[in-house]
């Protein structure tokens, strides 16, 4: 005869146990800041020790019924902006950075916070500073989006706060990040490639690109060349990030890609002066970071609003189990892109079935 399960105790049962009131136990076992640590403590204890564990179907509904609930207090997200003009992200930049803070901004909205940006990069302002105006706003949670430069650190007070990073251009510390999928996009473009026919792809990138990517650029690029014919194996190339020089241009003649992936920077490459006219009209292009203005060229749209969305969920997440300081263990979450169809890579080849 099998032994009768004993139920699990309520938080009622709880609050009876310690003799403190049954919403203390609730705000407790979700750390929150406003019971004492000693009775979060104790509550915990008592928890494990008598078999707690919460419904989560219970826990989901009552997120659901306070998250309907008016609130007059929003709490505040800081965006932290070291570009050198204080509306970059907000107002100026480029596509990605545009939709990567309006992504961020209406999920925050939707959980019931506020995003407010604040600019690093004012004259006179230092970390301790900085880190001064966050805690006087009461500021716990940090989204920190691509620098301008690659392997930046940032020296503010973590131990206030709880950060999630939006690319590989903050060296140090190390935070939970969400960034997009780069390894995983190159991949997409160069298997997209093949399938229709090329077989010398190039890559063209600017000085310090692979690096704001964690290097997964090349090691992708790399990774898919092993499979190739040495005869087919372009080595990739740096250009500046301003503008292409004679030298690139010599390594298009010289090489003679069948097809160029490339920065949305370069992408007119086509219609310079200096590439052999027929050459120039059988090249095929793609980006690897395609845009709302590259209509017409193919590529892989790399979704900055979901990006911006995601790192506000991960955290809120941290901010509600009231985790602050560097994670122990950093966690990272990539984004996949989204293929985007034109006309600069048409199919060389019969169209054939995919293998699955």
């Amino acid at each position: 005869m099998s032994e009768e399960k004993t139920a699990s105790p309520t938080v009622r049962d709880l609050a009876q146990l310690l003799n403190i009131s049954a919403s203390t136990v609730s705000l407790a076992l979700r750390n929150d800041p406003r019971v004492a640590v000693k009775t979060r403590e104790r509550v915990v204890a008592a928890a494990q020790a008598a078999g707690y564990s919460m419904n989560p179907a219970i826990a989901s509904l009552m997120s659901q019924v306070r998250s309907s609930r008016k609130v007059s207090y929003r709490e505040t997200i800081g965006w932290l902006n070291l570009w050198d003009h204080p509306d970059t992200y907000t107002k100026t930049g480029v596509e990605f950075q545009l939709k990567m803070w309006q992504g961020a901004k209406n999920r925050a909205e939707n959980l019931g916070y506020s995003l407010e940006n604040f600019w690093l990069a004012a004259p006179e302002m230092r970390a301790k500073r900085m880190t001064a105006i966050l805690t006087a706003r009461g500021i716990r949670g940090l989204l920190v989006p691509p620098f301008p430069h690659s392997m930046g650190r940032l020296s503010i007070e973590w131990k206030n706060f709880t950060a999630v990073a939006m690319s590989y251009t903050m060296a140090r510390p190390k935070l939970d990040r969400v960034i997009p999928d780069h390894y995983g996009n190159l991949l997409t473009i160069l298997r997209e490639l093949k399938h229709r026919g090329y077989k010398r792809p190039g890559l063209l990138i600017p000085k310090g690109y692979d690096d704001r990517t964690g290097n997964r650029l090349l090691a992708a690029f790399y990774f898919t060349q092993q499979s190739m014919p040495l005869s087919n194996r372009v080595p990739p190339e740096m250009a500046d990030p301003e503008k292409l020089e004679d030298k690139n241009f010599a390594w298009l003649e010289k090489y003679r890609p069948d097809v160029l992936i490339t920065a949305g920077i370069y992408k007119d490459i086509k219609s310079e002066a200096g590439l052999d006219p027929d050459y120039r009209a059988k090249l095929g292009l793609v980006l690897i970071s395609h845009a709302g203005t590259d209509a017409g060229i193919c590529g892989i749209y790399e979704n900055p609003e979901i990006i911006g969305a995601t790192a506000v969920e991960q955290l809120v997440l941290s901010l509600q189990r009231n985790e602050l300081g560097l994670p122990a263990r950093p966690r990272l979450i990539q984004i996949e892109g989204t293929w985007v169809e034109g006309n600069s890579a048409p199919r060389l080849t019969k169209r054939t079935p995919r293998q699955i």
